[in-house]
C-alpha cells in the first residue's frame, strides 16, 4: 500500500497537470476569429487587415491577408490576432478584380470569451458587419 505522501505527491502532479492542459486550451480565448459570408453569386477576394494602435501603419500591422471566397460561400481564420482594440481595414474585389468595397470598422473586445468579427458580402459587392 503506497504512502499518504506518494498518494499526496502523485494527486498533486495530477491536479497540476490538468491545470496545465486547462491554460492550454484557454490560450485560444485572448485571440479573435474572422469569418466573411458571401451572400453573392460572384467570386470575391476581400484584402484584410488589423492594425494595433500607435506606431506607423506597418509597425502597427498585426495581420493581412487576402481571403478568396466562393459564391454562397463563407472563410474562416483562426486566432488572425490576440484580442485587443483594432482598427481592421478592409476592400473587396469581385471576380478578383474589380474594387466594390473599401471601408474600415473598429474592433473591440466584448469580454465574454468568444471574440470574432464577422462581415457579409451584400448583392452590392459591400461589406456589412454581422
Amino acid at each position: 500500500m503506497p504512502s499518504r505522501r506518494a498518494v499526496l505527491g502523485t494527486l498533486g502532479v495530477a491536479t497540476a497537470s490538468t491545470f496545465t492542459g486547462c491554460s492550454w486550451l484557454q490560450s485560444r480565448d485572448g485571440s479573435v476569429d474572422l469569418t466573411v459570408f458571401n451572400q453573392t453569386d460572384a467570386s470575391f477576394t476581400v484584402e484584410i487587415g488589423f492594425f494595433e494602435d500607435g506606431a506607423s501603419e506597418a509597425a502597427a500591422r498585426a495581420y493581412s491577408s487576402p481571403l478568396d471566397v466562393e459564391p454562397d460561400g463563407e472563410v474562416t481564420r483562426e486566432a488572425v490576432v490576440e484580442t485587443g482594440r483594432y482598427l481592421v481595414r478592409y476592400r473587396a474585389y469581385e471576380d478578383h478584380s474589380r474594387l466594390t468595397d473599401e471601408d474600415h470598422v473598429h474592433f473591440i473586445p466584448s469580454g465574454d470569451d468568444t471574440e470574432s468579427l464577422a462581415f457579409d458580402i451584400r448583392e452590392t459587392g459591400e461589406l456589412t458587419r454581422r
